[in-house]
């Protein structure tokens, strides 16, 4: 015989409204209940095995429980291989919270591109879903959204493409407190030339990160790093030229690319100079941790937890359809130090790889 929610209050000696908050997390009212009651509810819950039954959920309070997660689709294997232990680190965050809540997802994919997620979002608007979570929605996807309103269907973009799509409903991470962290890494193990590496045409993740290093290398070491800009359309091999380029005429110590690609590259081009990473150079990339240099060396860099930005998103979705919370900015998950061989050993002290990824 199922356990009842009055099975639970019964044990946990509150009343059943009590157990009602605790278990759905309903707020504001779960706010008020002491810590130790809530500990005390939900360890009743689970002695007894109680499990919420989301039909008559459904039911009762006339809401969807099926979440809407738009995910960004991988462009072929190789692709894969460095990309998807993030991106399911990102989906398994999310799942494991709804489900925690008693809510199942509903998953799509946003075709390779900037364009093509319109379609898939439409349909699971139409189906019922109570909420959508969107890894970097396209342009169409973000007016769409903006247009239908946030009473329609609540919506929220996690890692978007621009700073304001569907503002200020992101899940982020403080891109420039990403960049003074790894320059204030450099500093720290001594390095006194630094040079940044990035695209001609830049993301706002881009420049936030080269405003937060440039702002420490200037406040720190008295001067504005070395910049070494490399166009969008170059080809891998034309950027490995024209980074060699740059580290023979500028001589850097310590090298921040701004994204995981010219990072990558980065080490080729040391390579081929007879650079020793990271004695000689010292190389610093973003989310490129699953990477490996030229010379097999995983590349040291800053990111931040995809699981727990999940598992935000998914928390996040959750509260603004059940409690109708507004949100007056972006969430923002802080920069991590992920140590690898391109940097010195001792700056592996500064990190605490437990959340990984």
């Amino acid at each position: 015989m199922a356990v009842t929610i009055k099975a639970v209050a019964e044990a946990a000696g509150v009343s059943i409204t009590t157990v009602s908050f605790v278990l759905n997390n309903k707020h504001p009212q779960v706010d008020a209940i002491p810590k130790a009651t809530r500990d005390r509810v939900k360890a009743c819950a689970e002695a007894l095995g109680y499990r919420r039954n989301p039909a008559a959920a459904a039911l009762r309070t006339g809401r969807s429980l099926w979440i809407g997660v738009i995910m960004q689709q991988l462009k072929d294997e190789s692709d894969a291989w460095m990309w998807a232990p993030f991106e399911l680190s990102l989906l398994s965050g999310v799942q494991k919270t709804l489900s925690e809540r008693g809510y199942y997802a509903v998953l799509g994919s946003k075709p390779v591109g900037l364009k093509g997620d319109t379609e898939s979002v439409e349909a699971l608007i139409s189906s019922g879903v109570g909420g959508l979570i969107l890894r970097c929605p396209s342009s169409e996807t973000v007016r769409l959204i903006s247009e239908a309103g946030e009473d329609t269907v609540p919506a929220i973009a996690v890692f978007p493409l621009n700073r304001d799509d569907l503002y200020p409903h992101i899940i982020d991470v403080d891109n420039f407190r990403a960049g003074e962290l790894a320059a204030e890494l450099f500093i720290k193990a001594g390095r006194k030339a630094p040079m940044l590496v990035l695209n001609e045409e830049c993301r706002y993740v881009e420049i936030d990160r080269v405003n937060g290093f440039s702002a420490v290398i200037e406040r720190k070491l008295g001067f504005s790093p070395a910049i070494c800009r490399i166009p969008n359309a170059y080809s891998d091999v034309a950027r490995v030229v024209a980074m060699t380029d740059s580290l023979r005429a500028n001589k850097p110590d310590c090298v921040m690319a701004t994204e995981a690609g010219n990072a990558f590259l980065m080490s080729f081009a040391a390579e081929g100079l007879d650079l020793k990473v990271p004695e000689e150079l010292a190389i610093i990339g973003f989310d490129c941790y699953s990477f490996r240099s030229a010379r097999e060396q995983r590349i040291s860099a800053v990111g931040t937890s995809w699981w727990q930005a999940g598992q935000l998103a998914a928390s996040s979705i959750l509260d603004m359809i059940e409690n109708r919370t507004r949100w007056t900015e972006p969430k923002m998950l802080g920069p991590r130090f992920i140590p690898g061989d391109t940097t010195p050993p001792e700056l592996a002290e500064q990190s605490d790889l437990y959340w990984l990824l």
